[in-house]
């Protein structure tokens, strides 16, 4: 329940927010090409810092190297029997391989691959692999609906020369994408996954027109491709609104970079970041935790290259004292009506679902972080929240995207000024920044881990119902049980506290120190200090290949490989509830 004090000051704050001023930072972006490493995203960077001193924010623009790929110009040319040839459009990924000059020539094999359902995202299929039983391209130039990274690395896998995606669904316009899984910059590890085919994207239409000649017989097409990949110097714009207490605070980002326009993603984005720094200024004396605004570059062209070079650069900061992160992407989408609430924790999700019924009247569907979105935070530990305003499923402009409200133009020309809605805009705004102050001015972190217990509870018991007689999960699900205990006299403990009114320092930084131990647990592989790649995964990805564990040979060198990394995977997280039980009961008893 919200106090009469902070509702008092969420309605002013509320009442500040305005869809005019929204409407000219709109203005400001829509000139602007904002694609990384460009004079335009510079433009764009000191407009935002301009504004940021305007209303008496410290504010500083960050530089760094980072590592950029621009996908330029490409061709399709298809050959007919009788020696004719017809150009087909397409466009190149971000860190697609070029081809030399004259281009590469060979035969084109169509891959089956299961679409996504009317409504979905396009990240919702990128774990489900296209079917190559029986089909053979070595040598060969593949046009699958099996797109994403991951559908680019099955066809290198296999010998392919190139990848070209059918896009699943039939809007008329190709959208910008990207061909590398990586995180961020690559390191010496990771950047062998870079791409070394080329990559082009198709419109549905096309694709299908291009498949059915490949099933009527054998398609000679010609592909170039030329993709300018680099290190670029980019700028971060940082601004700090500080609270009574030192050092907290809660992290709001979202991406300044943008594909053309960009206007609803992420222009709409970047305009509430710069209202919401705006009004909150205006009250931040009653801010007992700051809020920290970034603006990410390297978004679109280096995979979330801005917020991962953050996450690496302020790793010990964040870990010690920042309560969250609120990512803004493709907010104020005009015609937008649903709130999918798909980036929350467990241990905040109330937070986003009673804000979101209270301003909206509708029940959200809160679910947790995708890999996706700038959340680069998740290995540092900090509970992730989020609100999205999508399209209606059966509204025509609905499609499979992965933002836009899931509007057809997305990552495209077509994302220009009238796809906003500054009315919608300001409303998604004023939800935003109710969230902000329900983190930020309580003295006490609103924390619950109960929820976070029962992630831990539910995912173990599914993948012992799984493989559990191939890998022995009953360990950890008995210490999971255990931290439900101490989380729920945690949960007691708090309450205690805020009735009382007594001073949560020490609580507040335990909690911190709760989430950083059980986030990596719940939602990375690597853990901590690396990135795991941009691919979509369950809750505790680490143990999600024990599905596969089942269904292999156990006499066989695969299935010992896989145990063995399960084992340790087991270990690890039955190590993070171990470590959690006893922090969250030491809390509870102090």
């Amino acid at each position: 329940m919200v106090d009469a004090t902070l509702t008092t000051l969420e309605q002013a704050l509320r009442d500040e927010i305005s869809a005019e001023r929204l409407k000219a930072h709109l203005e400001v972006f829509s000139r602007l090409f904002r694609d990384s490493g460009t004079e335009d995203e510079r433009r764009a960077a000191e407009y935002i810092a301009e504004r940021m001193r305007e209303y008496g924010v410290a504010t500083e623009i960050l530089e760094f190297d980072g590592y950029i790929s621009w996908p330029r110009e490409g061709t399709l040319t298809v050959f007919d029997d009788k020696g004719g040839a017809q150009q087909i459009p397409v466009r190149t990924r971000s860190f697609g391989a070029s081809t030399p000059p004259e281009g590469i020539e060979a035969e084109l094999v169509f891959i089956p691959f299961n679409k996504p359902a009317k409504g979905e995202m396009i990240f919702s299929h990128r774990a489900v692999a296209g079917d190559y039983t029986g089909r053979d391209v070595r040598g060969k130039i593949v046009l699958t609906a099996d797109g994403g990274p991951d559908g680019v690395r099955r066809a290198q896998e296999r010998g392919a020369l190139a990848h070209i995606h059918i896009w699943p669904s039939d809007e008329p316009v190709i959208h910008e994408m990207i061909a590398t899984s990586i995180w961020g910059t690559p390191t010496r590890d990771s950047a062998p996954r870079i791409p070394r085919i080329p990559a082009l994207g198709v419109t549905h239409a096309d694709g299908e027109r291009l498949r059915e000649m490949c099933e009527a017989g054998t398609v000679r097409v010609r592909i170039t491709s030329d993709v300018h990949t680099a290190w670029m110097r980019l700028p971060l714009v940082v601004a700090d609104i500080p609270g009574s207490e030192p050092n907290t605070f809660l992290l709001v980002g979202a991406h300044i970079d943008s594909w053309y326009e960009g206007i609803t993603d992420n222009a709409t984005g970047d305009a509430a970041l710069i209202e919401m720094a705006r009004v909150l200024s205006k009250y931040r004396e009653h801010l007992r935790h700051g809020v920290r605004f970034a603006w990410w570059p390297g978004h679109s062209t280096g995979r979330y290259a801005g917020s991962t070079w953050y996450a690496d650069t302020h790793f010990m900061e964040l870990r010690k004292y920042c309560l969250g992160y609120l990512n803004i992407d493709s907010p104020g989408v005009r015609e937008t009506e649903i709130w999918d609430c798909r980036y929350n924790c467990g241990e905040i999700e109330h937070l986003t679902r009673a804000a979101v019924k209270e301003l909206t009247g509708q029940d959200p569907n809160v679910r947790r972080p995708l890999k996706a979105g700038d959340q680069s935070f998740l290995g540092v530990g900090l509970p992730s929240l989020g609100a999205f305003r999508m399209l209606p499923i059966d509204h025509p402009d609905r499609k499979a995207v992965g933002g836009c409200g899931g509007g057809w133009w997305w990552h495209s020309p077509e994302d220009t000024l009238d796809k906003a809605d500054p009315e919608i805009l300001a409303d998604d705004t004023r939800l935003y920044v109710t969230m902000t102050a329900r983190m930020c001015v309580p003295a006490l972190h609103p924390y619950d881990f109960v929820p976070v217990a029962n992630d831990f509870i539910n995912h173990l018991r599914d993948f012992q119902d799984v493989g559990g007689a191939h890998l022995d999960l009953t360990p950890a699900q008995h210490q999971a049980d255990l931290f439900r205990e101490a989380a729920l006299r945690l949960r007691e403990k708090a309450a205690r506290v805020a009735a009382e009114g007594s001073d949560p320092t020490h609580l507040n930084a335990g909690m911190r120190a709760l989430s950083r131990i059980l986030n990596p647990a719940l939602f990375t592989i690597a853990g901590a200090y690396e990135f795991d790649p941009a691919l979509q995964l369950p809750v505790l990805p680490g143990l999600a290949p024990v599905q596969e564990l089942a269904t292999l040979d156990p006499e066989s060198d695969d299935y010992r490989f896989l145990r063995t990394q399960l084992l340790r995977q087991r270990n690890r997280i039955e190590d993070a509830l171990m470590q959690a039980t006893a922090l969250a009961n030491s809390l509870a008893e102090s």
